[in-house]
């Protein structure tokens, strides 16, 4: 159907450009044109008594592929007939779309709308030369990537460009860096409002599940060596992480201490440097932290801490874009879909679909198509609108299951302690849910806390309430920490969780219905840390259809579903 596109784009645009020529060319150019013709159509004749008649047909096909060879009295076609012979091609052959079993209306409502205008040659040209004297005005001759826009068609078309989509587009084209043409799609490349840049930025590996654990451990090694991972020759050194290497400090009550002690064993098989801490140990270990109420605790000894985001995204995203990926400023519109032959729903005998062009808006309100084999979603919070237009919560059989992410928002506050704790304080998580953590020198912190479910704030803005640490967090933090009782609030933001009210756990792998699609979202807030393991995982599923380092099977669509929630694993 694209070429299709191109072939009528092609005929149209040559019909139009002959009536731009045709109707400033002066009346002796047009006896000479149709002295031509009849020269033409006499060479064809073979018999002389047809000789005339002939020369007519071919003076009335003349005017059907220029419609404008003759003035408006001499022409004796109408409208209807005018417009129904100006899609036609070099050769002379007219397109009828009625006769294309191909054609369809469908195609045009809004995938080319700007191109499908009277005059298109001519103001395809003035548009051309406009940017081109743009162009030279800066200095310049070629357009920059972002100048170019939206790529007509691409291998692997990967929806969101935070540290998941950036970590996908990375490890994709350092695996197969000739093979495969990767395009990021992210519609807000200043990353103002994105997960990524306004998390607290922690890495543990304090999990209850077996992948989570390799996933930070994976994440950790990779942050270690991120310099060489992401090095660009002749650019100088990749943005520095800044990766502190502190450890958690988790704490549990009387409730909480017999979960703890069996995710630690589980931790230590893994192979995470964990330890386990009495209340004693705690307060000897950390003298400014008050252990009542606490029964055990368990500390990163390796491997934990935390980093600077937006300096990772950077450094993959850069890394990225010098093996080969494009990133799009862009905002997906819609999806087509067509049905996938032998690929059946089990549930409505109906045949399945792909989804292999996406509409899409560029900043200055352009709407483009592009076409692609493999798609990624990897929006984070937003990755439910997504799902929507693919048709999730609205269809019949798999289709009708509602997508079960959406957005929460979370605060993160920063305050200031002059007699606080010093470089040795952990990243505390304590028993109520609250956690701090050091932010630089100088006794400034970050702290936080979820919100019980019946105070989730509206999503509708990234609005800061004040009010919720005077009267949720600092009690907690100064009960917890006494020298926390003094300090002073400098501020605060707000981010977005992509949260996955089912059970927390993110949804990876492949779409039980557009087989062509592959998801990775619903971090609840854990994304950051685990985004390079991912990242890979996704190479893993695309390049080798498996996993063959840490195998998520357990985090795919099936679970949702059927409705099967996994067991909680230490939200914070």
């Amino acid at each position: 159907m694209l070429n299709l596109a191109r072939s009528v784009l092609l005929r149209r645009s040559t019909a139009c450009q002959q009536r731009f020529l045709s109707s400033s060319s002066s009346s002796d150019n047009d006896d000479q044109n149709s002295k031509k013709a009849s020269t033409t159509a006499d060479a064809k004749t073979t018999e002389k008594g047809q000789k005339q008649s002939d020369k007519d047909e071919t003076e009335k096909s003349a005017v059907k592929l220029s419609s404008s060879e003759k003035s408006p009295e001499k022409s004796s076609l109408s409208k209807e007939e005018d417009s129904k012979y100006v899609i036609v091609g070099p050769d002379g052959v007219p397109y009828d779309p009625s006769k294309d079993p191909e054609y369809t209306d469908d195609f045009y409502s809004y995938k080319y709308p700007q191109y499908f205008t009277k005059h298109l040659g001519l103001k395809r040209a003035l548009k051309i030369v406009k940017e081109d004297l743009s162009l030279l005005k800066k200095g310049r001759i070629h357009k920059t990537r972002e100048e170019i826009g939206c790529p007509n068609h691409v291998d692997v078309a990967i929806f969101g460009g935070g540290i998941i989509g950036a970590s996908i587009a990375y490890f994709l084209k350092e695996k197969a860096p000739f093979s495969l043409n990767v395009a990021v799609f992210e519609r807000d490349p200043t990353y103002t409002r994105a997960s990524t840049t306004l998390s607290a930025g922690g890495i543990r590996q304090q999990w209850q599940h077996p992948e989570n654990i390799m996933m930070s451990m994976f994440t950790a090694d990779f942050l270690r060596n991120a310099k060489r991972h992401l090095a660009i020759l002749d650019k100088g050194e990749p943005p520095d992480v800044s990766f502190t290497p502190q450890g958690y400090l988790t704490l549990a009550d009387e409730t909480q201490a017999e979960q703890l002690i069996e995710s630690h064993k589980l931790q230590i098989e893994m192979g995470a440097l964990v330890e386990l801490y009495t209340a004693e140990r705690i307060k000897e270990k950390f003298p400014h932290v008050n252990t009542d109420g606490v029964v055990v605790g368990s500390y990163g000894v390796q491997n934990e801490g935390w980093f600077d985001p937006w300096a990772l995204l950077l450094g993959l995203k850069a890394k990225a874009q010098c093996l080969g990926v494009e990133f799009v400023h862009a905002d997906v519109l819609d999806f087509n879909t067509r049905k996938m032959h032998g690929h059946w729903d089990a549930e409505t005998d109906e045949q399945t679909e792909t989804a292999h062009y996406v509409v899409l808006r560029e900043p200055d309100g352009n709407v483009k198509h592009c076409e692609f084999a493999l798609g990624v979603v990897a929006c984070g919070a937003n990755s439910g609108q997504i799902a929507r237009l693919l048709g999730y919560g609205s269809r019949r059989g798999v289709r009708s299951v509602e997508f079960p992410v959406e957005p929460r928002k979370r605060y993160v506050y920063v305050f200031n302690c002059r007699d606080g704790p010093g470089l040795d304080f952990p990243f505390l998580i304590d028993s109520t849910g609250a956690y701090c953590r050091r932010e630089g020198l100088g006794g400034n912190f970050i702290c936080g806390r979820s919100p019980a479910p019946e105070e989730e704030p509206d999503v509708d803005n990234l609005d800061v309430d004040y009010s919720y640490f005077e009267s949720e967090v600092h009690p907690l933090l100064a009960a917890r920490v006494p020298a926390f009782e003094a300090i002073k609030l400098k501020g605060g933001w707000a981010g977005f969780y992509d949260y996955n009210r089912l059970d927390q756990h993110p949804i990876i792998g492949r779409d039980p219905y557009y087989r062509n699609f592959f998801w990775a979202t619903g971090f609840s807030g854990h994304g950051l840390q685990m985004g390079p393991a991912i990242g890979r995982a996704i190479m893993e599923q695309i390049i080798y259809d498996e996993y063959k380092t840490i195998d998520l099977s357990r985090y795919d669509w099936q679970r949702v579903l059927s409705n099967r929630p996994l067991a909680l694993d230490n939200c914070v």
